[in-house]
């Protein structure tokens, strides 16, 4: 895989204006949540800009059986 989703390090959290709820499972929460304390972001902001990045590469096909 050659493409990453870049986050760059903020100084200061900054504040949202609308959020809504999506369940994932601990394994993923964990993996936003280390993310976010590397990039020092908040959860919300580092969950969106990877569901974004994923969203315009993700291609659905059908079941080819």
């Amino acid at each position: 895989m050659s493409e990453k989703l870049i986050l760059k390090k903020r100084r200061a959290r900054a504040n949202g204006s609308m959020y809504y709820r999506v369940r994932v499972t601990a394994e993923a929460y964990d993996i936003v949540e280390t993310i976010a304390e590397k990039a020092n972001m908040t959860l919300n902001e580092v969950a969106s800009r990877m569901i974004m990045f994923a969203a315009e590469r993700t291609d659905v096909t059908e079941d080819q059986k």
